[in-house]
C-alpha cells in the first residue's frame, strides 16, 4: 500500500509540473528527449536528479525562469555556426600584409597583422564616421600596428617614416579612449582638467594636430584646444576655462600654464609626444620631465591613477632610444618595415660638383623646370645666411619665394605656409632651414636640397616632405666636394634599401680613416711576413758561407770541385771584412749572380748597409 500511494504522489507531481509548464521549456528535460551537445554549452551535471515529492510555487517559477533562460543561451549557441567564417570579428585584425615590430624587450622582430579597413581594428562607428569623411579606406601600416596597441591602454613608442598616418595612428584610438570612460567610468568633461595632453615641438605641428582633433569631434563628440608659443595668452585662457578634454601645445606654454594655475593635472590619463625624437634631442628633455613629475608620483601613490604614454617619431636614435628607455621603463617600441629607409615612391638625385661650378646657378638650372611642371618645390639649407643668399638670388631671377626659418616670426611663418600651400601658385617655393623638415603636412612635389645635410636623420626628415601617403615625388640634392663621402654612403644605401639610422659626417670619415688603417696594417703585416721570409733566406745563404756545406737554396747554380770553391770562399769573407778591393766584388757577383741573389737586393734595411751586403752573396 506504502508503494502505491508513493507512486500515485509521483504521477501527480509530474502531472502538475507538466500543466504548468510549457512544452517548449519542458523538451529539454534529459528523461523526456534524447540529449544532444551543442557548442558551447557545459552540463551542470551529469547525474540524474532526483524527482520531488512536493513542489513549492516559488521553486517552480525559479526553475521557469532558469529553464528560459538556458533556451535562451541555447538558442544564441545554436547560431554561432552559422556565422560567416570569412568576416572576422570585429576587435581583431584580419589576416591579410604582414608587417614588422620591434619588440624592445628581447631585440627582436615580432609578426604583426595588417587590416584590410579600419573597422578591423576595433575602432567605434563615432569614429569610423570621421574616418569615412576624411575619405580614407585603408589604414596604412604603422596605423594597423598602433590602433589595437593604444586601444589596450599600453604605452608604445610607433616609429615610421614621414607621412604615413602617424596622426592618425595615435588620435583616433585616444578619441575612442575618452568616450569609453565617459561612458564606462562616468568621466565629464570639466574646465581646466584635460584628460589628454599631446605635446609638440613647434606650433606649426601644434596646429597640425589640432586641425586633426577638430576634424574627428565632429563626429566623436569631444572638446579640444590649442595652447602654443607664439599665440597670445588670454585667449588661451578662455579656451581653458571651458570644459575641455584634450589639449594640444608646445611644453612650455602648457607648463607656463600649469604655473599660472589655467590648468592642473588631475584627470590626465592620455599623454602623447609627437616628434618625440626631436622633443629629447632639442633641448626639450628638461621640459618634459618637469611636466612628467607630477604624473609619475600620482601613479606611484595607492589610489593613485596612473597615465598611458604614447610616444611619436619618424627617426630613433640609439641615443634617443636609451633615453626614452630610461625615462618611460616598460613602454614598447612598434616599428614598421620602412622606418629608417628611403620612400618607395620617391625618387632621389644627386648632383656632384666639382668646385668650379657656381652653385646658385646650378640651384637655378634644377628649379627652373621643375616649376615650369607646375610643382611645389621646397629647397633647404642648412644656415640662415646660406638661406637668405638662396632667397636673395631667386629674387634677382624673378622667382617669387616665402622663407620659413627661425629668425621668421611665428605668425609670419603660418602666413608663409599658407602662402606656400595655396592653390593661386604665387609663392611655390619655399627656401627654408631644418625647422621646416618635421612635423609639416604640406603637399610638396620636389624637394631640393641646396645644402646636404650632416646626417642621414635630416636627409631621411627632409625628404619626408614629399611622396607622402603614398604620392609621388622627388629629391635633388647638391653635393659638394666636403659633403661627397656621406652622400655616397647615403646613395649607395638607398640603392641597396638599407638602413640610413647611423649615418653621419663624423661616422663616415671616421669609417674611412678605419677602413684606410685596416688596409694599411694589412700591407704591413705582408710587407713584415715577406721580410722575415728573406731574413730567412739570407740566414741560410750567411751558414753556407761559414761552413762550406753545400747549400740547397741555389739548384740552379754548378757543382764544382770542393777544394777551389773553398779557397774562394774563404778569399770572399776576408775581402768582405777589410773592404779592400770591388774586383771580389765582381768576382762574387759572377760566382752567385742567381735571381735569388737579385731579389734580395731589392729589400733594403736602414743601418744594416754592411751587413746587407755581406748576406747578398752566395756561393756557386
Amino acid at each position: 500500500m506504502m508503494q502505491k500511494a508513493m507512486m500515485a504522489a509521483t504521477s501527480r507531481t509530474l502531472l502538475s509540473v507538466s500543466l504548468l509548464s510549457s512544452p517548449k521549456h519542458f523538451s529539454y528535460y534529459p528523461f523526456l528527449k534524447p540529449s544532444r551537445v551543442f557548442r558551447g554549452f557545459k552540463a551542470f551535471c551529469n547525474a540524474p536528479s532526483p524527482i520531488p515529492t512536493t513542489v513549492d510555487p516559488d521553486d517552480l517559477k525559479h526553475s521557469m525562469l532558469l529553464e528560459r533562460l538556458r533556451t535562451r543561451h541555447l538558442r544564441h549557441s545554436t547560431k554561432l555556426p552559422s556565422s560567416s567564417p570569412s568576416k572576422p570579428p570585429q576587435n581583431l585584425p584580419v589576416l591579410g600584409q604582414e608587417t614588422e615590430a620591434y619588440d624592445k624587450g628581447k631585440g627582436k622582430k615580432k609578426k604583426k597583422i595588417m587590416a584590410d579597413s579600419f573597422e578591423e581594428l576595433g575602432l567605434s562607428e563615432e569614429v569610423m564616421g570621421a574616418v569615412r569623411e576624411m575619405g580614407i579606406e585603408v589604414p596604412t601600416e604603422i596605423q594597423c600596428i598602433g590602433i589595437p596597441f593604444v586601444l589596450e591602454e599600453k604605452s608604445v613608442v610607433l616609429g615610421s617614416h614621414t607621412g604615413s598616418g602617424k596622426t592618425l595612428a595615435y588620435m583616433l584610438p585616444l578619441v575612442q579612449l575618452l568616450r569609453r570612460d565617459e561612458a564606462i567610468l562616468g568621466m565629464l568633461t570639466k574646465p581646466r582638467r584635460p584628460r589628454a595632453v599631446v605635446l609638440c615641438p613647434t606650433r606649426e605641428l601644434s596646429e597640425q594636430v589640432f586641425r586633426v582633433a577638430k576634424s574627428i569631434s565632429h563626429h566623436a563628440r569631444f572638446r579640444s584646444t590649442m595652447v602654443s608659443g607664439g599665440g597670445r595668452l588670454r585667449p588661451q585662457e578662455d579656451s581653458l576655462n571651458n570644459p575641455i578634454d584634450m589639449v594640444v601645445g608646445t611644453p612650455g606654454r602648457v607648463l607656463q600654464h600649469i604655473d599660472d594655475g589655467n590648468m592642473v593635472y588631475g584627470d590626465i590619463k592620455y599623454l602623447v609626444l609627437d616628434e618625440a625624437d626631436t622633443m629629447f634631442d632639442r633641448g626639450f628633455g628638461p621640459d618634459i620631465r618637469k611636466f612628467l613629475g607630477p604624473l609619475k608620483n600620482r601613479a606611484l601613490k595607492p589610489s593613485g591613477q596612473g597615465f598611458q604614454t604614447i610616444l611619436v617619431t619618424a627617426t630613433m636614435t640609439k641615443a634617443v632610444q636609451k633615453l626614452i628607455d630610461e625615462e618611460f621603463q616598460g613602454i614598447e617600441h612598434l616599428r614598421t618595415s620602412t622606418l629608417h629607409k628611403k620612400i618607395a615612391s620617391a625618387r632621389h638625385d644627386f648632383i656632384k660638383l666639382s668646385g668650379s661650378e657656381n652653385k646658385l646657378e646650378a640651384l637655378l638650372q634644377v628649379l627652373e623646370p621643375s616649376l615650369a611642371k607646375g610643382n611645389r618645390v621646397m629647397v633647404f639649407c642648412n644656415t640662415l645666411n646660406s638661406s637668405r643668399a638662396v632667397d636673395h638670388f631667386l629674387g634677382e631671377n624673378q622667382i617669387s619665394t616665402v622663407n620659413y626659418h627661425g629668425e621668421v616670426p611665428a605668425e609670419q611663418r603660418v602666413e608663409n605656409l599658407n602662402k606656400f600651400k595655396s592653390d593661386d601658385g604665387d609663392c611655390p617655393t619655399l627656401v627654408c632651414t631644418d625647422l621646416a623638415a618635421r612635423g609639416l603636412d604640406l603637399d610638396v612635389n620636389h624637394v631640393i636640397m641646396f645644402d646636404f645635410p650632416l646626417n642621414s636623420i635630416d636627409y631621411l626628415h627632409r625628404t619626408g616632405r614629399t611622396a607622402r601617403m603614398g604620392a609621388k615625388g622627388k629629391v635633388t640634392s647638391l653635393v659638394a666636394k666636403k659633403d661627397l663621402l656621406l652622400a655616397e654612403r647615403i646613395e649607395e644605401a638607398i640603392r641597396k634599401n638599407e638602413s640610413l639610422e647611423s649615418l653621419t659626417v663624423d661616422n663616415v670619415r671616421r669609417d674611412t680613416a678605419r677602413t684606410r688603417i685596416t688596409e694599411q696594417k694589412g700591407k704591413n703585416v705582408k710587407l713584415f711576413k715577406a721580410s722575415n721570409q728573406k731574413n730567412k733566406t739570407k740566414a741560410v745563404s750567411a751558414s753556407v758561407l761559414t761552413s762550406g756545406k753545400k747549400p740547397t737554396i741555389a739548384k740552379s747554380v754548378k757543382s764544382t770541385a770542393p777544394a777551389k770553391p773553398s779557397k774562394k770562399i774563404v778569399k770572399v769573407s776576408k775581402s768582405l771584412k777589410t773592404a779592400k778591393t770591388s774586383a771580389v766584388g765582381k768576382k762574387n757577383r759572377s760566382i752567385g749572380g742567381s735571381s735569388e741573389g737579385k731579389k734580395l737586393k731589392v729589400v733594403g734595411f736602414r743601418g744594416q748597409a754592411s751587413s746587407s751586403k755581406r748576406e747578398s752573396f752566395t756561393p756557386s
